[in-house]
């Protein structure tokens, strides 16, 4: 029995108290233990002296009682308490283990520790089952492996037959659920492990078709509504969307469809995104560049428009890179590198955006305008080497440099020929300049100094022509005039001098024909004053429209055609009102309206439209005794101006009344019975038999 341990330190044995008489213990030897009855007896202490060397002990050693406490533990020890208790301990735990070995199957360690052929029958169907009862389908490959290879007359084959189709059964719906968590290879390969002799290897070739169809289906339907989702066909798409929860599969009908429905609703909002990002790229502006990149980084990989929107990305920093360009060519360096920092970075095109450094530095310099700068920015250009993707580009922009420079020093030539000032020295300077040609950048600007030239040129030439022409038109007459015209004339109008001399003609021109025109000008208003209009007019219409004093007699040529239209006007209504017929009155009343109130005829008029409306009012008069319609006509031409023409209105509202009165009457005669009406008419005799009247 071992020594009691200190329950706070079990590594530390709990001290047996000692006799007061003790000194010292034995040390112990090796060797078995003491027996249990040397140590009941009390002549060897416990564990100090082996049983086979007790005489040895006690020669060497003198005998040590053990104390009182130590005495009653060991007789207790030996009591039949402890003998009782010790054996209800060894009986419950062998019970408790043979109970666990009845209930528990063999594991499957054990199975594997199993010599295979020597094991029993027995033993391998029933580590066959327990393989089998894992669920999985290795194990169940296993199971069957283990007792297919039991032979065919083997006594336990029908047992075995019937598990191996239920575990091949198993097998097949395992593969199956397989099939519906989306892994058809898996399911494929799994079916395909069954073993051919069974009734599910029969299933096993129509399963796997069946699985493909509807594989395929599920597949070719979401692979379409993808595509329709990148064409922003998104009806389409939805409509295939609804077709997989028809699939026979919950991988596609559940897992697939839910994704394809998230697929739908991000691809129709980045739809709307990438629109607005061409949108925001066809502007061309630091802004909305930044906004489009912002919008294009915010579709996730997940989307089917993923792919659309990295292409996009690239076109949109290869824009903002020729952007970029052309903002340095305007010289405005901020946005350039503004625009440069906001191309986005990983898009292939980092290589570029470095070459775009160099171009940077390289249009820095050509700002110049100068050779000397030219120069400079052709050599950071060459820095690029052939591999670098903005070589072709270096190399136009080179060219281009080069020509500017070739140009430059063409001008220059021309201005130190063209610096002696005369006629010849400017030509030659021009046909020295026009060596550029149009086609090179400078063209502008050497076109420019070409023009400043040749005005030299022609002013120097024409300038003569003009100083006699001014000095023959000082004479003043219009043949000297007319001389001094036809000398400025011999000036091209698109020579330098062209406008000067087109202004002086235009000048002399107009004196020309103030001269000629004043005296029928003074003749028509002569004519006029005398009452002779149409002698006026004559006069006057004799100058022409695009003659120079038109614009001075045009309002006097107008005032005096209208008077004379009002005079006509007036002469006709008095001849037609001649005849005193009321048409004829009516006419005249007509006629004299139109003349304008503030011609001197107008009061002319008046008086007579008066009279002629008094004369009208009284035929209508005359003329209502036989007809109240024809009356009301008559006075209704009487105009709003003409004194009778309170009186008309008055008579034509009795007129009116009357008729309407006359019409009522006819109503009510008309709405008499017929035997009335026969009452009223008079006999044989002449006279009236009876009279009778409405009431």
């Amino acid at each position: 029995m071992s020594p009691k341990r200190d329950p706070r330190h079990p590594s530390k044995p709990i001290p047996v108290p000692r006799s007061r008489t003790q000194s010292r213990r034995v040390p112990q030897s090796p060797g078995p233990s003491p027996s249990y009855a040397a140590v009941a007896s009390g002549d060897v202490a416990s564990g100090d002296v082996a049983s086979g060397d007790v005489a040895s002990a006690i020669s060497k050693e003198p005998i040590k009682r053990p104390g009182l406490r130590g005495l009653m533990f060991f007789r207790w020890l030996g009591s039949w308490q402890f003998l009782l208790l010790t054996t209800l301990a060894i009986l419950t735990g062998t019970l408790a283990f043979a109970v666990t070995s009845l209930f528990r199957m063999p594991n499957l360690p054990n199975c594997r520790a199993i010599f295979w052929p020597t094991a029993s029958a027995a033993m391998r169907l029933q580590c066959a089952e327990s393989y089998a009862g894992q669920g999985s389908v290795d194990f169940l490959l296993e199971a069957i492996e283990l007792v297919e290879k039991l032979p065919d007359d083997h006594p336990l084959r029908a047992e075995i037959n019937t598990k191996v189709e239920t575990w091949s059964s198993q097998i097949l719906t395992l593969a199956d659920e397989q099939f519906h968590l989306g892994e058809l290879e898996t399911a494929i390969a799994t079916a395909q492990k069954i073993p051919p002799n069974t009734a599910a290897a029969n299933e096993v070739e129509t399963s796997i078709n069946r699985w493909k169809r509807i594989w395929d289906e599920g597949s070719e339907t979401f692979e379409e509504a993808k595509e329709k989702l990148i064409e922003g066909n998104f009806k389409d798409a939805f409509g295939l969307s609804v077709r997989l929860l028809d699939v026979s599969n919950d991988h596609w009908s559940k897992t697939k469809y839910n994704e394809l429905t998230k697929l739908i609703g991000l691809a129709r909002e980045d739809s709307r995104k990438l629109g607005k990002v061409k949108r925001l790229i066809s502007r061309g502006t630091v802004s909305s560049f930044k906004e489009a990149i912002k919008l294009l980084s915010s579709i996730k990989s997940e989307s089917v428009l993923y792919k659309d929107a990295q292409e996009l990305k690239k076109t949109a920093a290869k824009d903002m890179l020729r952007v970029a360009e052309n903002a340095l060519a305007r010289q405005e360096l901020s946005q350039a590198e503004e625009i440069l920092a906001a191309i986005p970075r990983n898009q292939g095109l980092d290589q570029e955006i470095a070459d775009f450094q160099v171009f940077t530095e390289a249009y820095r310099r050509a700002w110049s305008g100068d050779a000397l700068g030219l120069d400079a920015a052709i050599n950071r250009l060459q820095s690029l080497s052939k591999e670098r993707p903005l070589y072709d580009r270096a190399q136009a922009l080179m060219g281009r440099w080069r020509s500017e420079i070739k140009a430059l020093a063409q001008l220059d030539a021309a201005r130190q020929i063209a610096a002696q000032g005369n006629v010849s020295d400017l030509r030659s300077a021009i046909v020295q300049a026009k060596q550029v040609g149009t086609d090179n950048p400078r063209w502008d600007e050497v076109s420019d100094q070409i023009s400043q030239w040749e005005k030299r040129v022609q002013t120097t030439e024409d300038q003569p022509i003009l100083v006699r022409a001014d000095q023959l038109a000082g004479v003043g007459t219009p043949q000297a005039l007319r001389q001094a015209i036809q000398e400025a004339r011999r000036i091209n109008p698109n020579r330098a001098l062209g406008d000067d001399a087109k202004k002086r003609i235009d000048r002399w021109q107009a004196r020309i024909e103030a001269i000629e025109d004043r005296p029928l000008i003074e003749e028509a208003r002569r004519l006029a004053a005398a009452g002779d209009l149409a002698g006026a007019i004559a006069a006057a219409s004799r100058i022409s429209p695009d003659r120079s004093l038109y614009g001075e007699v045009k309002n006097d040529l107008d005032s005096w055609r209208a008077q004379e239209r009002n005079r006509t006007l007036l002469r006709d209504a008095n001849s037609r009102a001649r005849s005193g017929n009321a048409t004829d009155l009516a006419s005249a009343i007509s006629t004299a309206n139109q003349i304008s109130s503030s011609s001197a005829q107008y009061a002319n008029a008046i008086q007579q439209i008066n009279r002629w409306s008094w004369d009208l009012l009284s035929l209508a008069e005359s003329e209502s005794r036989n007809s109240l319609d024809a009356a009301i006509r008559l006075a209704a031409q009487i105009p709003s101006q003409a004194e009778a023409y309170p009186s008309a209105q008055s008579r034509i509202q009795a007129w009116q009344a009357e008729v309407q009165a006359a019409e009522q009457q006819t109503e009510l005669i008309e709405t008499e019975s017929p035997q009335d009406f026969a009452d009223t008419v008079p006999t044989v005799g002449g006279g009236l038999e009876s009279q009778q009247f409405p009431e």
